[in-house]
């Protein structure tokens, strides 16, 4: 067997790794959206296998990225970067890094799946304003690679009209639709979805017209129970949203909503357990793609609603039933939404564009489960199997008073490590500071001694003047006075 080949791949976490609901807060494992989880995980289960290994780097480049760039140079074979909507107003600034970064890479670096974010039936001209920052990085990547693997047309446009060759621009969709591999989950549709069924909602809470469709659909579905996916959420089912220090769009906004108290607010922070809980369902729908990816992958018909360009080009990729939220004027059920989804079309498309994504992996030379010989992820699955990760947790409200007490003295113990490590590294910056004094402190006693030196030299020269000049005057007013 040749030696094994080390990938460094962007995400939070390896998904056969335990890690406590906390953890992943405290350490936003998440990115801020568990989403990532999905597309993240099946990129690292298209990756290892017996002759790979496959490492988390964390979702963001870091400031030194000079750093960063040499650990990555010496220790790893490849540079992997799963993306989502990378190409928006509020991810520049890490763009411009990852730019920065990779321009000091020297091995293979692959871009799967990244897109634009814009509003539906935006212009390209819209993006005007971060070409330059979009132009840097894509040739930053083109010289590492071979193509850049987009989400959907919209993004693929986009990059055309910046510049970018066909042959530069891969159109695969995301990586998080093929988790399981070259076969979708059948989709079990039964023919009606009664008002005693279960069924899950995703929303984001920045979405206008959402929380208008959640609290009706809540009213007639009193089995209905919903998947959040941002930090805020986590935060609210484990410390009621009081551990976070700064808070952004968050639903429900109050910690002792109906849905917590009753414990239909959910969020997963391993993709198995989320699929497991998605399978008990008869429909899922909602605003977040990888909400309803996660469904899909579950087996279970899930219904979105397009609010923007990356949710509406993903959807349309690869078939999955849709509707655009902002064109809804009808009954906004999810029996409406359940009856308009048909998953023939999905069905259908889907080995097509797992063909297109193990050709972007192969054109970039990218050493995949899938190749000849390889295990198409056994070798994953196996070991996913047996991993003991975090299982579903009760919003706040429904845990028992020993699990509250278990998380708060591992966080106890957690933050009395840290503590205790913070203060060996300060303890040590301090000794090295007061040595560095000493140091500084000696230096300036031998440069007073030398200057005092100076002084006395210079004292002593100016005395010595003094009498030499002295003596020139007296000698002249001597000769001054015998003349008269």
């Amino acid at each position: 067997m040749g030696r094994t080949q080390k990938i460094l791949m962007r995400g939070g976490k390896s998904p056969l790794t335990r890690v406590t609901y906390d953890e992943a807060l405290k350490n936003n494992l998440l990115g801020t959206n568990s989403g990532n989880l999905i597309f993240a995980d099946s990129v690292f289960r298209t990756l290892h296998s017996e002759s790979t290994t496959v490492e988390v780097a964390g979702y963001s480049a870091k400031p030194n990225t000079k750093e960063q760039a040499e650990k990555i140079n010496a220790e790893y074979d490849m540079f992997v970067l799963p993306f989502a909507n990378a190409f928006r107003k509020d991810f520049i600034p890490l763009l411009d890094r990852f730019t920065k970064l990779i321009n000091q890479v020297k091995i293979p670096v692959v871009v799967t799946g990244i897109g634009a974010q814009a509003a539906i039936n935006s212009n390209l001209s819209e993006l005007d304003f971060m070409k330059d920052s979009v132009t840097e990085f894509c040739k930053a990547v083109l010289q590492r690679s071979a193509s850049i693997g987009v989400r959907g047309e919209f993004t693929e446009r986009y990059l055309h009209s910046l510049g970018f060759a066909n042959e530069e621009i891969d159109l695969i969709g995301c990586p998080s639709m093929f988790y399981l591999g070259p076969n979708l989950p059948e989709i079990k549709k039964t023919n009606d979805l009664l008002d005693s069924d279960k069924v899950s909602i995703n929303i984001s809470p920045n979405v206008e017209g959402q929380e208008e469709i959640f609290s009706y659909n809540a009213i007639r579905y009193e089995h209905m129970d919903y998947v959040t996916q941002n930090n805020e959420s986590l935060d609210q089912i484990l410390w009621l949203g009081h551990s976070m220090k700064e808070h952004g769009d968050v639903f429900p906004r109050e910690s002792d909503h109906k849905f917590f108290l009753e414990d239909r607010v959910k969020i997963f922070i391993d993709v198995r357990t989320w699929l497991r809980h998605l399978k008990s369902k008869q429909f899922v729908f909602g605003t977040r793609i990888h909400g309803n990816v996660a469904g899909l992958l579950a087996g279970t018909p899930s219904f979105v609603l397009a609010h923007d360009s990356r949710t509406l080009e993903l959807s349309q990729y690869f078939k999955i039933p849709h509707t655009i939220l902002s064109k809804i004027n009808y009954d906004p059920s999810a029996k409406n939404f359940f009856e308009q989804a048909d998953y023939g079309e999905l069905q259908n498309v889907f080995p097509d564009r797992f063909r297109r994504w193990i050709g972007f992996l192969d054109k970039n030379g990218v050493n995949h489960v899938y190749r000849s010989g390889h295990d198409a992820g056994a070798k994953f699955d196996a070991e996913l199997e047996v991993a003991e990760l975090a299982e579903e947790i009760k919003a706040f409200q429904n845990q028992t008073t020993h699990q509250i007490l278990t998380r708060l003295t591992e966080r106890s113990f957690r933050d009395a490590k840290e503590n205790s490590a913070q203060i060996k590294k300060l303890s040590k910056r301090v000794g090295a500071l007061e040595k560095e004094n000493k140091k500084i402190k000696k230096e300036s006693d031998q440069q007073k001694k030398q200057i005092i030196k100076y002084q006395q030299e210079l004292e002593k020269r100016n005395f010595w003047y003094f009498l030499l000049y002295a003596k020139r005057k007296i000698s002249t007013g001597m000769r001054r006075i015998r003349r008269n």
